[in-house]
Parts: structure tokens; sequence; C-alpha cells
């Protein structure tokens, strides 16, 4: 009886190793294929190709923030670039004289008593000195990205005082693609970030498919494994009769 239980668990578990092995590749590959019908292909000859619409925000309590999608010279090696801009603005708590800027320009900043001068595509916000109110600002962007590169980076920078968090948002489906909230020092910093180029196309959600197949699979578990349930066994009529006049009979 031992080995015959042991015999049907080892089933069960075959059984649904290889449906699963059958159906979730399948089921990777019509979505990787619906996925590939929906986005915007490279651009012919160039090597980069255009995301779905981003939505960047930057929540801080510091009185200007930055992120700049480009390297330090300006020339888009880092594997992110802007390719237009959609919409911007703010979303809380900001006053008449705060602005917003976004493209590519230069500005100067002292970095750690050190002057440095970048260039680059950036999405800032600025609240004037010493405003430390807090503030919401997004910019709706379509980027672009290099298709021979896996990863690139982007750089995050923070005033001296405060706390920002800078965001990376799938506008269409709304769920984050990145994610990082930062505490101010006391100086100017510029800090690296990597991220996974293929973040701004994936879409995170379980499709219908996985969940029909484990449905299928708990099914399959529950009648492979019936046999291994205890049942209840009804006592016949006339047995339970019979016991019934023993019991009295002893007594």
């Amino acid at each position: 009886m031992k080995s015959q239980k042991s015999w049907i668990v080892a089933v069960a578990v075959l059984s649904c190793a290889l449906l699963s092995s059958e159906v979730f590749p399948l089921d990777a590959m019509m979505a990787s294929r619906s996925e590939r019908l929906t986005k915007q292909q490279p651009d012919s000859g160039t090597g980069w190709r255009s995301t779905p619409p981003i939505r960047v925000i930057i929540r801080s309590t510091a009185d200007w923030a930055r992120v700049m999608f480009d390297d330090e010279l300006g020339n888009n090696t880092n594997g992110i670039r802007f390719k237009y801009v959609i919409s911007y603005g703010w979303l809380k708590g900001n006053d008449s004289d705060d602005e917003i800027t976004i493209g590519k320009t230069t500005w100067i900043d002292i970095l750690y008593n050190m002057t440095v001068k970048k260039t680059g595509d950036i999405i800032e916000f600025n609240k004037q000195r010493d405003d430390f109110d807090y503030t919401e600002m997004y910019a709706d962007i379509i980027f672009e990205t290099d298709t021979h590169m896996t990863t690139g980076y982007f750089w995050l920078m923070l005033a001296g005082q405060g706390i920002t968090t800078f965001q990376l948002m799938r506008l269409e489906y709304k769920y984050d693609i990145w994610e990082e909230t930062l505490r101010g020092t006391g100086h100017t910093s510029h800090i690296k970030r990597y991220i996974m180029l293929n973040s701004f196309f994936r879409k995170w959600e379980i499709s219908p498919t996985s969940v029909v197949v484990l449905v299928l699979i708990a099914i399959l578990v529950m009648v492979l494994l019936s046999p291994l349930i205890p049942h209840r066994t009804a006592i016949p009529e006339n047995r339970k009769r019979s016991k019934d006049r023993g019991v009295r009979f002893l007594r």
C-alpha cells in the first residue's frame, strides 16, 4: 500500500512538471509574440528603439532636484535618451515661482567644492533657494534605448538638503519600473544608477493563460491524489442492527 501511494505521488509530480514545461514556454512565446506586435520596432539603421510613454515623477522636500538620462558629456553613450516630451507639470505643492526644465541643456554645479559643467537630457524642478516645501512634479516622455546594450544608466542629482524620491512608471499600465528615495547630505550630489533597458518594455502581470494553466494543474493534482485521501465507509444497515443486538445481549 505504501509503495502504491509513493507511485501515485511520483506520477502526480511528474505530470505537473511535464504540463508546466509544455504550457508555460508556450504562454511565454505567445505573450512575447503579442508584445512584439504592439511595440514600436527599432528605427531602421539607427540601433535605437522607442519606448512606450514613461512617466517620470519626482517627489521632494529639497529646493531643487534633477535626473539626467545621458552620459556626462551629453553624448547618449549611456543607452537612454529622450525622443520627445509628451507633457509635464506639477502634481502637488508648487508655488508661483517654481520652475520645471526638461530637455537637453547645460548647467554648472558646485559639487563638493568643485565646479562641474554637464550637458544632457534632463528633467529638473527648481523651487528657488531654501524652499523646502513638499513638491511633486511629473514628465511624460518617449525615450529611446540603444538596442546594442542590455543595461543603461542615468544620473540622480540632489540638492544639499531634503528627501527626494525618483520614480519611473509605465504610463499605459500604471506600474513602476524603477524607484528610489534619497536623502540630501548637505552637498550637491550626482549619483549614477543602472537599469535593465528591457524594463521600459516589459509588462509585469499574470497572463490569463498562466491562470488557466495553474487551475488545470490544481485539478490534475486533486485527481491524481484522490486515492490517497481517506474515505469514511458507511456501515451497512443489517450489520449495524446486528451490532446493536449484540450490545443489548451483552447488557
